[in-house]
């Protein structure tokens, strides 16, 4: 699973051009203060998944004591984390809903991984694997619709 933070590296700089808009500095706040730091422990956590998935794989066992043992432990961490962002303005607000709803389809997703290995159950490891990738979609389009908003807002994006 090769999921790219979506805010563009996080390592953004973002430049301010214009009056006073509250959703720009709103944008502005969420993108630096509430999820670069984040980013970081996202890279963090789905680093620990692709070590023992595809390529990386070695055994069943290895594999679900990992996720087990590290990786959900870690995501459960960033959702909180990601939960406790607060945006103030409604736009950034409902950018931020969308962004936790693919991270749980993802999360869900790789509970299922444990479950299917547990049950050795190739069917539910296809649903598992729908799953992440339906997550990672979600999180492609919070990355878009991030860049769209910040365009309208006159914040500019760079790694």
């Amino acid at each position: 699973m090769k999921v790219k933070m979506c805010l563009l590296a996080f390592a953004l700089l973002v430049v301010l051009s214009g009056c006073s808009d509250p959703v720009q500095e709103d944008l502005l706040s969420y993108i630096n203060e509430d999820m670069k730091p984040l980013a970081v422990v996202e890279e963090e956590v789905i680093a620990e998944y692709d070590s023992v998935t595809g390529d990386n794989y070695v055994d069943d066992m290895t594999t679900y004591m990992h996720i087990e043992e590290v990786v959900i432990p870690m995501y459960r961490d960033f959702i909180e984390q990601l939960e406790a962002a607060d945006p103030a303005t409604s736009e950034v607000q409902q950018l931020h809903e969308s962004y936790i709803e693919a991270v749980n389809i993802q999360n869900h997703g790789m509970l299922k991984i444990l479950a299917a290995i547990d049950q050795q159950d190739y069917d539910m490891i296809a649903e598992a694997n729908d799953m992440l990738a339906e997550g990672r979609a979600g999180i492609r389009s919070f990355t878009n619709d991030l860049e769209k908003l910040a365009e309208e807002h006159n914040v500019e994006m760079t790694d």
